[in-house]
């Protein structure tokens, strides 16, 4: 993998979280319509409920799915949340499999 993005949280930013949210939209609106995807996204914490439970957010999830980015959903998260029957987008992963992308990776961007 050369490069991957990491999100711990369903929102950007420490400010008003009901801007937070439309900034991951804008975000992930975005890189749906780049030429260029990273090569997977990580997702642990609260970020796990945009492949979830965000319904704004599953299309361009899907769309840069399918363009062959890896979608990892953090099982740990899924199952602190509750959330393992609710996924949308990706697959479950363990720390391990993760830990390995992010040491692997010659880019994390974490935004």
């Amino acid at each position: 993998m050369s490069k991957i993005v990491i999100l711990n949280s369903s929102r950007f930013g420490q400010g008003n979280p009901r801007l937070g949210e439309k900034l991951m939209n804008d975000f992930f609106e975005s890189l749906a319509n780049m030429e260029s995807l990273p090569d997977a996204i990580l997702f642990y914490n609260s970020a796990v409920n945009l492949a979830c439970v965000e319904p704004g957010i599953l299309n361009p999830l899907k769309s840069i799915e399918k363009r062959g980015c890896r979608l990892m959903i953090s099982a740990s998260s899924l199952d602190f949340y509750n959330l393992n029957k609710d996924l949308k987008a990706g697959s479950i992963a363990s720390m391990e499999e993760m830990t390995e992308i992010m040491m692997n990776a010659e880019s994390v961007i974490k935004p």
